[in-house]
């Protein structure tokens, strides 16, 4: 038996989640200009990856 994981979206965690890309967005735009855009890009290629490994822990195999 596989276990079942069950994840509830409200409209405050999608608040949530919407700002703190925002903060994120910020801090790699400060970054940019303040030390260096290969920096940045190195930074946001780090949160693209994140987001994608959490989405894949939180999607349902396809066995």
């Amino acid at each position: 038996m596989k276990p079942v994981v069950h994840v509830e979206l409200t409209g405050k965690a999608i608040k949530t989640v919407l700002v703190l890309m925002a903060f994120i967005s910020a801090i790699l735009a400060l970054v940019w200009l303040l030390v260096s855009p290969s920096y940045a890009i190195a930074g946001g290629i780090g949160v693209v990856l994140a987001i994608k490994g959490l989405y894949a822990l939180f999607t349902p195999s396809s066995d």
